[in-house]
């Protein structure tokens, strides 16, 4: 096992129809290519699994819900459409506006790394990442909640030491067992989450996601200004967990639009 990566960034989403998509694509081409993943699967997208863990109470949910200022996501993530896909162990922490995101690819059994509080060191590799996860998942009692689907197109900047715009589609959600340390749930029982918010229901939406370190890149901020982009707060976890939860007609519009377009929109 070896740690894969540690790094501190930014997230802006939005959510979109196919058409904004396009306009999108065709104003990010002279800064953005596909990634080499994208760039290699068909449709330029690739499917990602990710097994979300939460407390019994969902103690985790509930401090994306009400926004706290520092909450955090724990998160076991593998590429499907990969043969023999390396699995992460993924710590997602947020400070204020600013995501400090670790993650450890794993070399041994996964399922006993995760879930065995007297997993023996060995198995930890040199791995700061996955000390974190492993510590933060037996301090608050996490087990698998949800395992949540979709499929990633993206694009990564070619001007910037780092930047990306992520395009994904088909977001669905599954309840597991709390035991359920695997990936093989029933298809059967995933219910689509692309947006559960009744803000429309004429079809699904795409969530768009401009990443960034701590300066927003020029031409992000001009392409949201040109195309009149406004910020939303979305988590697949909580809309997926909330699919099986909350009837329909129940969900109510999210509270999380951001006034404004432009810089303040971006900001």
């Amino acid at each position: 096992m070896s740690e894969a990566s540690r790094i501190e960034r930014r997230e802006y989403k939005y959510l979109a129809d196919e058409a904004m998509v396009d306009r999108i694509r065709h104003a990010i081409r002279p800064f953005c290519e596909l990634d080499p993943y994208a760039a290699r699967a068909p449709d330029h997208r690739y499917t990602i699994e990710s097994l979300y863990l939460d407390t019994p109470d969902l103690a985790l949910y509930r401090a994306n819900d009400i926004e706290l200022v520092e909450r955090f996501k724990l998160r076991v993530r593998h590429y499907p459409d990969a043969a023999a896909s390396p699995v992460f162990l993924e710590l997602k922490a947020r400070y204020h506006d600013t995501i400090v995101k670790s993650r450890a690819r794993v070399e041994a059994d996964w399922a006993r790394v995760a879930s065995d509080p007297f997993v023996p060191r060995r198995l930890l590799g040199n791995a700061p990442a996955a000390e974190r996860f492993v510590t933060r998942v037996h301090a608050i009692g996490a087990r698998p909640t949800l395992l949540v689907r979709y499929t990633r197109e993206a694009w990564a900047s070619i001007v910037d030491d780092y930047a990306r715009v992520t395009f994904d589609r088909g977001v669905t959600g599954c309840l597991v067992a709390p035991d359920a340390w695997r990936f093989d749930a029933d298809p059967r029982d995933f219910r689509a989450c692309d947006d559960p918010t009744g803000v429309r229901d004429d079809g699904s939406l795409t969530i768009v996601e401009l990443k960034f370190t701590a300066r927003v890149p020029r031409w992000m901020v001009s392409l949201i200004e040109s195309l009149g982009l406004t910020r939303r707060a979305y988590s697949k976890y909580g809309r997926a967990l909330e699919a099986h939860h909350i009837a329909p007609e129940l969900r109510t519009p999210r509270r999380a639009w951001i006034s404004g377009h432009g810089v303040r929109g971006a900001a």
